[in-house]
């Protein structure tokens, strides 16, 4: 897969891209053409679509005139005449209703809805409706990655007070659309005001102001009121996100976040073959006894029901950062993790890279690739 992400003071936009067959997507372009053209130039690429996960109100899109230049098609959500009629009411807004005005004007040549598919080569695009920012707003679901727009920002949902937002939509996307999703989905958000690059679903499950903690809808409603930044013209800019109190130390994501997102963007751009270990290859540094600290993140249920590899350790990929004390005080020792398949234990993996251990590995196919070759595991005490 080829990706790239461009980041204009807080807007995040995406290309994505099929490494064989070098057909593309742009998600939610906006401020400056030229970055876009480039990288497609430079890469060699076709883009077949240009999509906005939702009607922007802080910025400007720049679908069409893109679309125009590389000979795609735009695409956004089949309620987007809706949010439009709704933006068209707006007549006075701290300037909102200009950006709405100009973008009710953008071309749409592809209208799509919910759990429609979209492909550009050997990827397939997948539409999920997630209202609640707006009434147009969707997420898309490219394999291992999910773009969540404004529904989900990393550490905290979109604000739900702007046309054709609604608190209630919003709980309904975030718990009934998107928190049954895998953890291991990687979220790429369309805003960050704080220098993230990604986060994952798991994490923002456990961390994630707006999700962390169970609430009925009301309560949920309730929650939001207030946490916006106010809507006026002195900031400079329009925020989409929510704005935390600066001594409630949980809404920031620390350091060790932000190297995690690093780290993650680096394990995805390195060649496959330096970040996974082999089940062959772990089979032999056991059978040779060489130095190496083991780790199955899986669930107790799921050791109980297959055993574990001899020699690891159990520590869930929830509580790995938790319980990071626990691994080699040495961050050069070589480390291999594993749960079901190779999802979950890649993020672990991810995220002792971030923490220094460099050489921390994932192995292969996961357990069942270890049971396909009938190797040896050990039942749990």
């Amino acid at each position: 897969m080829i990706f790239k992400q461009f980041n204009f003071d807080g807007c995040l936009a995406y290309v994505i891209a099929c490494e064989r067959q070098k057909k593309g997507a742009i998600i939610d372009p906006s401020h400056d053409r030229g970055p876009f053209l480039d990288f497609i130039t430079s890469r060699g690429l076709s883009v077949d679509y240009v999509i906005d996960t939702h009607t922007h109100v802080d910025h400007i899109s720049l679908a069409p005139e893109l679309a125009d230049r590389l000979g795609a098609r735009t695409v956004m959500n089949r309620n987007t005449p809706r949010q439009r009629q709704i933006g068209a009411t707006v007549t006075d807004l701290f300037g909102i209703e200009k950006i709405l005005a100009e973008n009710a004007h953008k071309r749409i040549d592809l209208y799509v809805g919910d759990n429609d598919e979209l492909t550009i080569g050997d990827i397939s695009l997948r539409m999920i409706e997630t209202k609640g920012h707006t009434v147009d707003h969707m997420s898309i679901l490219a394999g291992d990655r999910i773009f969540t727009g404004d529904t989900l920002i990393i550490g905290q949902c979109g604000r739900t007070d702007l046309p054709g937002g609604s608190s209630h939509d919003m709980y309904e996307s975030l718990f009934t659309r998107l928190m049954p999703l895998s953890d291991d989905l990687i979220v790429y958000p369309a805003h960050d005001y704080r220098g993230n690059i990604n986060s994952s679903l798991g994490y923002e499950k456990i961390n994630n102001v707006c999700l962390k903690t169970a609430r009925t809808p009301q309560e949920f409603e309730q929650f939001l009121k207030g946490l916006f930044p106010p809507l006026n013209a002195q900031t400079g800019k329009l925020q989409c996100g929510l704005t935390m109190d600066p001594s409630d130390q949980s809404a920031e994501l620390g350091p060790l976040m932000k190297s995690f997102c690093i780290s993650m963007e680096s394990f995805l751009a390195t060649p496959h073959e330096e970040t996974a270990i082999q089940p062959e290859e772990l089979l032999r540094t056991i059978n040779r006894k060489e130095e190496i600290f083991i780790v199955d993140v899986r669930e107790r249920k799921e050791l109980e029901a297959t055993g574990i590899i001899e020699g690891a350790v159990h520590i869930p990929v929830r509580e790995v950062a938790a319980r990071i004390g626990e691994f080699p005080k040495d961050l050069g020792t070589p480390v291999a993790v594993y749960c079901a398949s190779g999802a979950r234990s890649a993020h672990a993996a991810v995220y002792l890279r971030a923490f220094g251990y460099r050489n921390a590995k994932n192995l292969e196919y996961g357990i069942h690739g270890w049971q396909d070759r009938n190797y040896p595991l050990m039942k749990m005490a």
